[in-house]
């Protein structure tokens, strides 16, 4: 990407940035400069691109830009076959088997990388970095190698398809499969390294000198350190509830990482990821007081960096999640108050957040998806306003000055699965390195010698912004005081507790969670505008369309289980087709055809922890089809 590009969208504060993406490594085999300079799946006519106020060109940007996320050595991953010898892992092809989006080749993407995998290269002594934990890999130099990673646009960019026609949506939820992406690199470079043709084979590709016994041995230490390093924080994350298309832990898996880098003598191991989530859609966010679904991530007022709007603790936010998402950095020693060794590049973080501060929610297209029904949507309204809008505030797709209303529940109020909130405010771990400090340098919570790990994880990140003030030199961090944030706490009582879960221990503490009054205890209620593009519904993304979401739950987290007369959301649907269901808007759900089954309960039919579709049943049994079918059709135009 020209700096002229860069200035153009992002201002000053870009023009500095000598970590890039794959423009920065050394050519492949044919000429760069015969790839197109802006190539999308929308320029190239691949798929329909809805307006939302980007150019193809901020959509590149968006696409490539490194946030500093490295997950494999660039090399290693172009190299790498998967466990069972046949494919490519890191193709286009084998990405998009995973649910990842395709990307054309262009000068921003010349290894043809499917959206949201981005290159990271630091040629210089700063990117040594976990050296403790790489040994092998800082001493061959290969943390000053290209990488490839993650950016934000891998997990909050779809597409549907309707009738042929592919419809990309920026800022949605994806459809990718996370879990299994990590799992299956983990597996391919164990199969490598015990393969001595495969290690062969791979050597010749990776290794930029002669291929021996000496040479293959030292890559082979330098796999056997990723594999540990994945296999450890594999441990922790692994659980019994599959994540599936969608949907990930991601606080876990943040937490967990945290717990790993600190320093701490015994990383929390009482919580694995077993709280999947489906992935927040990210338009207006720039407008929200609490963001994540359990509002873990407060906002600030923004101050003038450069003559331009920042907002700090939305920086605080994204480094977090780049920790947890492959960023390497060094919290194990020294003080964040001093800043910590990382690989994270805020100056390209700062410039994806002011890009999508500019992105609009996506409007139905009517010339694909069919006409709004409009005498239907204006019934629909009229029962929206009497039912829904006391959480659910109005905000036009276009509006992206006017403060989104956000609306805060607490657990026993809002009634859908406790475990995303409830997971992150038990977490708690020998904090390490991080005991005695601040969450956030000056001003935050101290932390003590055990504590809960989302602490540990705001001063992490705040000490990597703290280690790159050479990039954000003007930033000044304030602490915004943490308000209740709680609608209707009340407690459980002596009513039972997850009546349909037979994990004691998980009933357990949702007891405790339910009868805690806790700001991080609690789910967001935010406006509707773009809510069709969404599915599945409700955080943990259990119920697959609208109109279901509109029908009464069987499941309760408290009280006993209920009978309804009528229909009933579905307990076990299809997911991971692209295919969109225009009528109850949602993707196609169908069960027999589906790449992967949701499913509510276990074969003995007990509800499965982090995958209740309870909750958001405000009446539901109420309605008649009818007034279902007319909300729906008045959210299709939200």
């Amino acid at each position: 990407m020209s700096i002229s590009l860069v200035n153009y969208f992002q201002g000053p504060i870009l023009t500095a940035v000598s970590v890039t993406v794959a423009t920065s490594l050394a050519s492949p085999t044919w000429s760069q400069s015969t790839l197109p300079k802006i190539a999308t799946s929308c320029s190239q006519g691949d798929a329909m691109c809805l307006d939302q106020g980007w150019s193809d060109e901020r959509r590149q940007w968006w696409y490539t830009t490194s946030q500093g996320s490295r997950l494999l050595p660039l090399d290693w991953a172009l190299a790498l076959k998967s466990a069972n010898g046949e494919d490519e892992l890191y193709s286009s092809e084998s990405l998009g088997a995973f649910g990842y989006l395709p990307n054309p080749y262009s000068q921003d993407n010349p290894y043809g990388l499917p959206v949201g995998f981005a290159v990271d290269h630091d040629s210089s002594e700063d990117a040594d970095l976990m050296c403790g934990r790489f040994p092998t890999m800082c001493g061959a130099g290969t943390m000053r190698a290209p990488w490839v990673g993650m950016n934000c646009s891998a997990c909050h960019t779809t597409e549907i398809t309707f009738e042929g026609q592919r419809v990309r949506v920026e800022g949605a939820p994806t459809l990718a499969r996370f879990d299994d992406l990590v799992n299956s690199t983990q597996s391919a470079l164990e199969a490598t390294i015990a393969d001595p043709d495969r290690m062969h084979e791979f050597a010749r590709l990776v290794l930029h000198g002669p291929v021996n016994d000496q040479t293959k041995a030292g890559l082979a230490t330098q796999l056997q350190e990723q594999i540990d390093w994945m296999a450890a924080l594999h441990d922790i994350n692994h659980s019994d509830v599959t994540a599936g298309p969608g949907r990930l832990d991601a606080q876990g898996h943040i937490l967990t990482k945290v717990s790993m880098v600190i320093g701490a003598e015994t990383p929390s191991t009482a919580f694995s990821a077993d709280a999947p989530a489906s992935y927040p859609f990210i338009w207006n966010t720039h407008q929200q007081a609490k963001l994540q679904w359990n509002g873990i991530a407060e906002a600030s007022e923004p101050i003038r960096v450069w003559g331009r709007d920042t907002e700090l603790t939305a920086l605080v936010r994204n480094v977090s999640e780049v920790i947890g998402v492959f960023a390497h950095i060094e919290a194990d020693d020294g003080w964040a108050i001093r800043g910590y060794d990382s690989s994270v590049r805020v100056r390209n973080m700062v410039g994806l957040e002011r890009l999508l501060s500019q992105m609009t929610s996506p409007v139905w297209p009517q010339d694909v998806l069919g006409e709004i029904d409009a005498p239907l949507a204006a019934r629909g309204k009229d029962l929206f306003e009497a039912n829904c809008r006391g959480c659910h505030a109005h905000l036009d797709p276009t509006d992206l000055e006017s403060p989104a209303q956000i609306e805060m529940f607490g657990l026993d109020e809002a009634g859908t699965d406790v475990f995303l909130a409830c997971n992150t405010y038990l977490r708690t771990t020998d904090a390490g390195n991080t005991a005695g400090q601040r969450s956030i340098p000056l001003k935050g919570e101290w932390i003590e010698e055990t504590d809960a790990i989302h602490k540990m994880l705001t001063n992490a990140a705040s000490g990597a912004i703290v280690g790159k003030l050479g990039e954000l030199a003007d930033a000044v961090f304030s602490q915004v005081e943490p308000e209740d944030g709680r609608v209707g706490f009340s407690g459980t009582g002596d009513s039972p507790i997850l009546p349909g879960v037979a994990d004691e221990e998980k009933r357990a503490q949702a007891k405790e969670c339910l009868n805690t009054d806790h700001q991080l205890l609690a789910y967001k209620a935010r406006p509707l505008n773009g809510i069709w593009a969404t599915a599945p519904y409700l955080h943990n993304g259990s119920v697959p369309t609208l109109y279901d979401l509109l029908l009464p739950a069987v499941a309760r987290n408290v009280g006993e289980e209920v009978t309804v007369a009528g229909p009933v959301r579905p307990e076990e649907f299809g997911i991971g087709s692209r295919e969109f269901d225009p009528v109850k808007v949602g993707y196609v759900s169908d069960v027999q055809n589906a790449p992967w089954v949701y499913r509510v309960r276990d074969s003995a039919g007990n509800i499965i922890p982090g995958n209740s579709n309870a909750g958001h049943d405000y009446n539901n049994s109420d309605l008649t089809d009818d007034e279902r079918w007319a909300i729906v059709e008045y959210l299709k135009g939200l």
